[in-house]
């Protein structure tokens, strides 16, 4: 028998999509057909490594559920589960459609478009510098229940980046407070995973502390189990015993990289220098108030003084007495740690920060601090959560582990050779570096009536403020806006899964006249829209850059790495990327050279590359140009097809450059002060009474509603986690990942501690119910002792309903029907949706 002739074999470099962790691959692709996935050697992040989740990418542009066709609903009936009685067109006739909505739209009033996306390359490169402001609105950014919103505005206060991370290759001790960086989920889950794996062999002991014995909990030195909201009283205990009974603090670090010496009068606000001025600190040297930036001075951080007549005392002297009153026995019954845990935990790790030790690097002598306590969606998603996540900043700096080795960082504060920098206040305080600051406006507030949905004003410090989308839908006289919206378009962001109760969430896209949806599968936003287009695969997209700056280029591989993700084989169908079909709709409707000009701007392009308004480009021209007035002329798009990455080495000072830099770390929140009454007289404008209470220059631990909510029947938590091999609810029908999912304990069923399982009847393996005030969600008890006593664990974004989404439907429990939304349930500084609530379980009959 003659073997057939194989007129193609090729390998292509492009960049994974199956979570944001971005991961360099090679596609191995023979006579037009993917047939093997591998992590890219060239790749920075992944070195030749890949998790199921992107090998199994490949089964997923083959799924015979995909959506091939533009679809025109003909019912106008809408409702979870009703029948949208799809008719196929032509793309012809589904771009007419579009742009006449869009037209009638922009002439209106163009903040009735709203945009839905969790398209990593389109939010960052195209839709809000560009396609959305050339349109004309400002409402581009519904992400419906984010997981970042109370993480990334602290992180931007505190460390001036997008993320949280800590340096693996010295660290010595980490405390996982509600997450599980190094183990396979969080920030660039492959890197992280490998160096976690390095320090654990050279002795890197690890803390978990969550209430559920996750993939991280499991393979750590010890677990604490914590009841669910109280992450922040935990902290702030710790840093109680660091700084009052053990004495234990960086005092170099918080006298000369921090405002801790700032002096503070009664108010809170600063004692400055005239009424605009810089702030004071007590000189030592001088027994006097001399400017914070004065040369050759010595701080004071303890005691108080008396300055122009006024009391005063160092924002650290305010700390320490803050702090007194997290005692660890008070904290104990709070947290259901017990108080000689609390203690011991802050010894080992005062002791493990080494603070005043240094370390060679590269010939420079830097600040060794190898601890590191890290925070992610878990221990924040709660009312008050950028309470917590303050605190967790606030310990780290206690004790100097601060962007140098071993110590806690933010992603790429800094970038080659002082391309971007972060700036500073007149306070000296940190701010983003513009090419990852987004609009992280902190000290300069806009006291205007808001006009986008989002209402940013009433929430300037947050970055994302998805969840009042939702409530202006839910009830547009809440805020009085002038408009509501009339389109609907989404794209890699499914609002009914990815939000919250489903049922209410329908109610809400049923008041949107019209939807048009980007959709790989008729999934359960599909079943709501009024036109569904196929959306491109990743492995048939044409993306540049997808390691973006705010968090998937990863510091922990030592470079600075920008690459592509091309299209390895040729579209399903008719799909087509959605970004692609955006520009051509403006340019029908006549604003595509508006965008041109606007991205002109937002990428940076330097002449002879920038973009000509009155020409018309391709995708591939505009990223030729782009890549070329970065690099140069010899790195335009065909070198980056060819080599896949271009990279540059990270220096000791873009490593660590905590001691490099002149801004400032805060760990007292003065800008706080001036947010409140921002936020105050904005809501007088609105003619609303406004609970401005968060806005505090010191964290503190507030309980979410369900902490004090404990009415039988209702008298456990429930709470989410994450499974290394899914990645929200975008791979829930890929086949291999649920066959890995069906043999995995946990992640189809729903965890309940074993002792309270025996006390309420209910058994391995019986079917049971689980019900908050919101809804009521169905399946397989498993009895484990690696949950507290007092919770209910659901994991990952399953329990799919949609009958285009074959594979995931039926699988799993959905979480989310559990959680409502209201004012009430939200973190009242970064909007950040509660998703801890109280559930009564039951066995089903």
């Amino acid at each position: 028998m003659v073997a057939p002739i194989v007129k193609e074999d090729v390998w292509i470099h492009s960049v994974c999509d199956m979570c944001f962790a971005a991961c360099g691959i090679l596609a191995h692709r023979k006579d037009g057909v993917l047939v093997k996935i591998e992590g890219d050697p060239d790749c920075p992040a992944s070195e030749g490594h890949l998790c199921a989740k992107g090998q199994a990418a490949l089964i997923g542009v083959y799924d015979p559920s995909r959506v091939k066709v533009p679809l025109r609903r003909t019912n106008p009936l809408k409702g979870i589960g009703v029948d949208p009685k799809w008719e196929e067109i032509s793309w012809e006739t589904a771009l007419k459609i579009l742009v006449e909505k869009l037209t009638k739209v922009r002439e209106q009033d163009p903040r009735k478009l709203l945009i839905s996306n969790f398209d990593h390359i389109a939010s960052t490169y195209f839709i809000g510098g560009a396609w959305a402001l050339a349109f004309g609105t400002s409402n581009h950014h519904w992400t419906g229940y984010y997981c970042g919103n109370y993480l990334h505005s602290s992180m931007y206060l505190t460390n001036g980046s997008f993320h949280s991370d800590f340096d693996l290759d010295y660290c010595n001790y980490a405390i996982l407070l509600g997450n599980q960086q190094g183990f396979m989920a969080g920030l660039n889950a492959n890197v992280t995973a490998r160096k976690m794996a390095a320090a654990r062999r050279r002795g890197m002991r690890v803390v978990v502390v969550d209430p559920i014995g996750t993939n991280a909990a499991a393979k750590a030195d010890e677990w604490v189990p914590i009841r669910p909201g109280t992450d922040g009283a935990f902290i702030l205990s710790l840093i109680n015993v660091l700084v009052n009974e053990m004495g234990c603090y960086d005092r170099e670090f918080l006298r000369y990289r921090t405002n801790a010496a700032y002096l503070v009068g009664e108010d809170g606000s600063y004692l400055k220098e005239g009424p605009n001025g810089k702030p004071l600190i007590w000189d030592q040297k001088s027994e006097g108030a001399v400017p914070f930036d004065q040369g050759e001075v010595d701080p004071a951080l303890e005691g108080s003084f008396e300055v122009g007549g006024e009391k005063c005392q160092p924002a650290f002297q305010a700390l320490r007495e803050h702090v007194k009153r997290y005692t660890p026995e008070r904290v104990a019954p709070i947290t259901t740690i017990s108080a000689d845990t609390i203690r011991r935990i802050a010894k080992e790790f005062g002791e493990a920060a080494r603070i005043g030790s240094t370390i060679m690097i590269d010939g420079k002598v830097l600040p060794y601090r190898p601890v590191a306590v890290n925070i992610y969606r878990g221990a924040g998603a709660h009312k008050h959560g950028t309470h917590t996540a303050l605190s967790v900043q606030t310990l780290n700096m206690v004790v100097g582990a601060y962007y140098v080795p071993g110590g806690h960082r933010g992603v790429n504060l800094v970038g080659p050779s002082g391309r971007w920098m972060p700036g500073q206040t007149v306070e000296g305080l940190i701010t983003p570096p513009s090419a990852i600051g987004r609009a992280a406006r902190y000290y300069d507030f806009e006291e205007r009536k808001p006009e986008g949905m989002e209402l940013h004003e009433l929430f300037p410090i947050s970055t994302n403020r998805s969840p009042m989308n939702q409530l202006n839908l839910q009830d547009p006289k809440m805020f009085g806006l002038p408009y509501s919206p009339e389109v609907l378009i989404v794209c890699r962001r499914n609002l009914m899964m990815n939000n919250v109760n489903p049922e209410i969430t329908a109610e809400v896209l049923k008041k949107i006249p019209f939807i048009a949806t980007f959709s790989i599968h008729l999934d359960e936003v599909a079943e709501l829209a009024d036109l569904v287009l196929p959306e491109a695969h990743s492995l048939e997209r044409l993306d540049f850059f997808p390691n973006v700056l705010t968090h998937t280029m990863s510091p922990a591989t030592g470079y600075f790495y920008w690459g592509l993700r091309q299209p390895v084989v040729e579209p399903v169908g008719q799909a087509r990327r959605w970004i692609d079909v955006l520009f051509e709709i403006a340019d029908r409707m006549g604003f595509l050279g508006d965008v041109y000009e606007l991205l002109n701007v937002k990428w940076e392009i330097k002449d002879p590359y920038k973009l000509d308004p009155s020409q018309r480009y391709t995708m591939e021209e505009m990223y030729d140009r782009w890549t070329k007035s970065l690099f140069g002329p010899e790195r335009g798009i065909d070198w980056f097809k060819k080599n896949g990455y271009h990279k540059v080495p990270r220096s000791v000072e873009e490593k660590y450059p905590g001691p490099f830099i002149r801004p400032r770390f805060p760990v007292y929140f003065e800008n706080m002060l001036r947010a409140k009454k921002s936020v105050a007289k904005v809501a007088s404008q609105m003619g609303r009474e406004w609970d401005t209470g968060d806005y505090q220059v010191l964290p503190e631990w507030k309980p979410c509603p369900a902490y004090n909510d404990s009415t039988p029947p209702y008298d456990l938590y429930v709470v989410n986690f994450k499974i290394p091999f899914h990645s929200l609810s975008i791979t829930t029908q890929n086949p291999w990942l649920n066959d890995l999912a069906e043999h995995n304990p946990y992640a189809y069923k729903i965890l309940i501690n074993t002792e309270t399982g025996e006390r309420k009847g209910i058994k391995d393996g019986d079917e049971i119910w689980v019900e908050s005030v919101a809804g009521k969600v169905k399946g397989e008890a498993k009895l484990t002792e690696c949950i507290h006593p007092e919770v209910v664990g659901i994991a990952g974004v399953f329990g799919s309903w949609a009958t285009g989404k074959p594979i995931a439907k039926g699988k799993g429990v959905h979480f989310n029907t559990l959680l409502p939304i209201s004012l009430e349930r939200i973190d009242p500084v970064s909007t950040g949706v509660d998703s801890c609530i109280r559930v009564k379980v039951s066995r089903a009959a």
